[in-house]
């Protein structure tokens, strides 16, 4: 072989990241260093992004002083600071160099040196874009899909160990849980069964700072990444079955690869099973989550216990607030019963850092949500789950701020419920079948709410009149869906017009228009009437 036999993360550019001046790669070192002037990882996909903004973190963690008796404090002075400690970044860097090389004899990179098997698995295996036998990206035709860089390789390798599906693995030589040349399934990446919480600032240093969760009740020693334990062999490490704390866990090995190459670039892979570990009662560890109480493991294990709350598919991340910004809920009457659901661990550290005035309340950031949707078994990618709020602090800390963010998503959905019912009554009312025409408007009317909602919850901060807020978008609500019903009322025919007996009852067009538009006067145009008649009548 010849050519290249390293390739320093530390130095070589490999991370593609967003600047005011476009996209770039850039080197470990370089990313800390840039970090205030750089916008965002900009990888190939989201979770890509999510996987190396992962990565980082722990790095970040790894590379700050042992323990801290403050951590708020720790966090200001951070937050306060021009730059990140990066002397200290680049000490605990070179003090681990030989484990970012991507393609060290003896420790490369999250792989595992001289892992062998009968056959390989092939690039596309590695490449989430690309679904095997179903490589439909343009960008991943023909050679591309034969050949990586370094770089696109490093960020994919980085991507599977958090991501990558179940399913049937090459079976590794060594490898005792191996049977008839095959690796059977132990789960996905444990990110891929998270509905994951990114909280984002301004610049990638803000956004590392804003998901630096730092605790008192730290174990340093225990909670080591895996490039800081003893490099690993093909089969499954007995002697460290669970994560010993959120490094631990942010880089465990859900599997054993060795990346191979011609000395300048990157042909194929190998990928095997590595070490399994469930989502279970995790969230004292994985702060990017939020958690639910389940009921089918608590049978099983007799204990309270938690899963992750996965982002729907189906629903943007407006109509799931209640899972980012509710605070623990109580279990029921009992008292000292265990909550039924739990915010994800940043965003509560985020409600400490505001409280004890270590960031300031009305900072703007954005919540954003990723999550990865398998198929078959999860041995398939089906989707990738991406959507974005901005919010300020203060509504993430305040009751009556999370309160009516909390109402007034749940208004949207009434107001389009309302206007799906309104378009079934006007099939009903020619005759036709009612679900398409009601699913449709469903679709209509989020849509039409899915912008206005955003932009309504980032003007909220602490100063905020409440009531005001309120009444801004009932108004909001009844203007967008009075225009989706107007629009639904030009296009029916004249045997909606002239109608028809449903259930024993006349059933036209005018008579549904009728009760759609009683129903938002009474629940949103009323209300916000009230505030306004009220404030006016203070003023008068």
């Amino acid at each position: 072989m010849t050519g290249t036999t390293s390739f320093d993360l530390r130095t070589h550019p490999w991370i593609a990241v967003r600047t005011d001046g476009g996209v770039e790669e850039v080197s470990l070192l370089d990313l800390f260093r840039r970090a205030g002037e750089i916008r965002a990882i900009a990888g190939e996909i989201p979770t890509q992004d999510v996987a190396l903004l992962r990565l980082l973190l722990v790095i970040l963690h790894r590379s700050l002083p042992e323990s801290f008796d403050y951590p708020h404090q720790r966090w200001a002075s951070l937050w306060r600071a021009p730059t990140l400690p990066v002397d200290d970044i680049e000490a605990y860097l070179d003090q681990w160099a030989d484990r970012f090389d991507l393609l060290h004899p003896q420790t490369p990179f999250l792989q595992v040196a001289g892992l062998s098997a009968a056959k390989t698995s092939g690039l596309v295996k590695l490449i989430a874009e690309v679904p095997a036998g179903n490589a439909y990206f343009t960008t991943r035709a023909g050679r591309a899909v034969e050949s990586l860089s370094y770089a696109e390789a490093a960020r994919w390798l980085v991507h599977s160990q958090q991501f990558d599906v179940s399913g049937i693995k090459t079976g590794a030589f060594g490898d005792d849980r191996v049977k008839g040349g095959r690796g059977y399934p132990i789960g996905t990446g444990l990110a891929g069964r998270l509905g994951l919480i990114i909280l984002e600032g301004e610049s990638l240093r803000e956004t590392l700072l804003l998901n630096l969760v730092l605790r008192i009740e730290e174990d340093y020693d225990a909670d080591r990444p895996v490039w800081e334990r003893a490099p690993l062999g093909p089969g499954l490490e007995v002697t460290h079955p669970v994560p010993g704390g959120p490094a631990d866990l942010m880089t465990w090995p859900i599997r054993r690869i060795l990346l191979q190459h011609n000395g300048s670039e990157v042909t194929d892979v190998l990928i095997a099973n590595g070490d399994p570990i469930h989502a279970r009662n995790l969230h004292n560890l994985e702060m990017m989550s939020a958690w639910r109480r389940s009921a089918n493991q608590e049978k099983t294990y007799g204990e309270p216990t938690y899963m992750p709350r996965q982002h729907d598919p189906a629903r943007k991340l407006w109509r799931g607030l209640d899972g980012v910004l509710a605070r623990p809920v109580a279990g029921g009457s009992v008292r000292g019963e265990a909550a039924t659901a739990l915010p994800a661990g940043a965003v509560l550290w985020l409600n400490v850092l505001t409280e004890r005035e270590s960031l300031p309340p009305d900072v703007p950031i954005r919540i954003h949500a990723v999550g990865m949707s398998y198929g078959t078994q999860d041995s398939m990618i089906e989707s990738i789950y991406d959507d974005a709020l901005s919010v300020r602090p203060s509504v993430l800390l305040s009751d009556r701020l999370a309160g009516i963010a909390l109402a007034a998503a749940e208004e949207g959905e009434v107001g389009v419920r309302q206007l799906a019912q309104f378009a079934a009554n006007l099939a009903a009312a020619a005759g036709r079948e009612v679900e398409g025409p009601r699913e449709k408007a469903r679709l209509t009317g989020f849509a039409r709410l899915d912008g206005r909602y955003a932009a309504w919850l980032a003007g909220l901060e602490s100063t905020t009149d409440v009531a005001a807020a309120q009444a801004e978008w009932r108004r909001t609500v009844a203007t967008e869906m009075t225009a989706a019903g107007n629009e639904l009322l030009r296009t029916v025919g004249a045997d909606a017009l002239i109608g028809r007996k449903v259930n024993g009852k006349h059933l036209d067009a005018a008579l549904s228009d009728l009760w759609f538009r009683a129903f938002l006067r009474k629940n949103f145009i009323a209300l916000a009437n009230q505030y306004t008649e009220r404030t006016g009548a203070e003023h008068g």
